[in-house]
């Protein structure tokens, strides 16, 4: 099982980036590979179960289920129902914690997910470490608007 791991520091109030993630279905404001999101369903995009529909820049589909979503320790985690991606067991993780400056936090993003093909991890695992820092990048420019 592969495990990435990335954690960042951002000029912002851990409330305020919290604020932009637990949108579960509005990650395309800020990510740059995503053109579209959605929350499908009657669930709202804060309820444990809600699927969003993501429309990537190269034209992909990934579906995505929410699975625990925490205000008080600031995380949300989900998984994949559907994806392009030949990986399977695909869990994200996603904790904003506030620094001793009230102005600052840090983002914590991992994923674990195993590959179909060995011998295509290292590319797979460059692929989503590269998903993860665009949207962290994007995070951090639309905070910092």
């Amino acid at each position: 099982m592969a495990t990435i791991e990335y954690n960042e520091l951002i000029d912002t109030p851990a409330d305020q980036a919290w604020k932009v993630i637990r949108q579960f279905g509005g990650i395309a404001q800020w990510h740059p590979g995503i053109t579209q999101s959605q929350i499908e369903g009657e669930l709202a995009d804060d309820t444990v179960g809600a699927i969003r529909r993501l429309e990537l820049a190269d034209g992909g589909i990934i579906r995505e289920r929410l699975l625990s979503l925490s205000d008080s320790g600031r995380t949300l985690s989900y998984t994949f129902e559907q994806s392009p991606l030949p990986l399977d067991n695909y869990q994200a993780q996603v904790m904003v914690v506030q620094t001793a400056a009230a102005s600052r936090c840090v983002v914590h993003w991992s994923a674990t997910f195993d590959v179909r093909d060995p011998g295509t991890a290292a590319h797979y695992e460059t692929l989503i470490t590269g998903l993860i820092v665009d949207g962290h990048l994007g995070l951090v420019r639309l905070l910092q608007q």
